[in-house]
């Protein structure tokens, strides 16, 4: 009897050595975009590969020290981040793709008819503020339209471009295609939305860590497929993840599921179903970097491929197209 327990002791204190906690940032409020991660926990994908996921959540510019300073793992945000902060010396790469493009739209009341980009001239556009993906999509917006910036006026407002746009403080706003539009189109207000991916073709939200976590090969490949399983789940089982969000996000309400729907169609583009979910288009991140030092946002001698790496991902993960409906 005393050797079974010294057998046992022996096998749980291996069980326990072998799961490694990670650190990752979500960067933003708890919300049901983070719905494969919060999914991956709840049914046990990080488990599976010894893992034990501990989140943290925060504006990315709050995360990005900590996964610089080593106490984070990997931070979920914009892929042009990677390319502004690694320009300027911080070892981060982007290891996996949420989302195939970039999410930001321009979104206006219909009675405005700004139905295209060059209807932007003379107009009032609302902003977070000149930073970010949402700044430089709608550079991209107005290059493609043959404006420039004094061609429109561009206001600061933080946050707040859903109210903007009710209170008619600016005609149009930048904001995300499966946010605000999604929230004010359930008031029953019409809008017109353009989005910004197929002028800003640059990868959109994805997983970043640095070169130092990335050292550790076998610990990057089971986080990074594990989480790519994990969006292959929300993908097939958008009701499930969306259940496994409600031990993260407070108050989580049924209005929500139709911002996760339309974030679903972000996780694939025709080059995920040629590779797999989760992998990141080369040419997009050479656009992308193409546009930041054209634009002035970045300065780099750099190639594209330093940015990224598609190295830890699983090949050939899919999801048809009849199961993720």
């Amino acid at each position: 009897m005393q050797k079974l327990v010294v057998v046992l002791a022996v096998l749980l204190s291996l069980g326990l050595a072998q799961t490694q906690k990670v650190r990752v940032g979500l960067g933003y409020l708890p919300d049901v975009q983070f719905a494969p991660f919060y999914a991956g926990v709840v049914e046990g994908l990080y488990a599976r590969r010894g893992l034990e996921v501990e989140f943290q959540h925060g504006f990315s510019s709050e995360l990005y020290p900590l996964l610089a300073q080593g106490r984070l793992d990997f931070v979920v945000a914009d892929a042009e981040d990677v390319m502004a902060l690694r320009a300027q010396g911080t070892p981060l790469k982007y290891v996996l793709a949420l989302y195939q493009s970039v999410p930001n739209a321009l979104f206006s009341r219909a009675e405005k008819n700004i139905t295209s980009v060059r209807d932007l001239k003379g107009k009032t556009i609302g902003i977070p503020g000149l930073f970010g993906t949402s700044y430089t999509s709608l550079q991209a917006m107005l290059r493609a339209a043959g404006l420039r910036e004094s061609d429109v006026k561009i206001e600061q407002i933080g946050f707040t471009q859903a109210e903007a746009i009710v209170s008619g403080r600016v005609d149009v706003a930048m904001g995300f295609i499966n946010n605000e539009p999604i929230v004010l189109e359930a008031r029953g207000i019409k809008l017109n939305v353009i989005p910004a991916g197929p002028y800003n073709r640059s990868p959109g939200v994805g997983v970043i860590s640095t070169d130092r976590v990335l050292e550790n090969a076998e610990l990057a490949r089971r986080f990074v497929q594990a989480t790519q399983e994990a969006m292959a789940l929300t993908l097939r089982e958008p009701r499930k993840a969306f259940e496994a969000s409600k031990k993260y996000v407070q108050s989580l309400g049924e209005e929500r599921f139709r911002v996760l729907e339309v974030s679903l169609r972000l996780y694939q583009s025709p080059y995920t179903r040629q590779n797999g979910l989760g992998f990141s288009n080369p040419q997009g991140w050479q656009s992308g970097l193409t546009l930041l030092k054209q634009t002035g946002r970045v300065k780099t001698d750099l190639p594209f491929t330093a940015f990224f790496t598609n190295e830890f991902l699983q090949r050939g993960l899919q999801v048809s197209t009849s199961a993720a409906k």
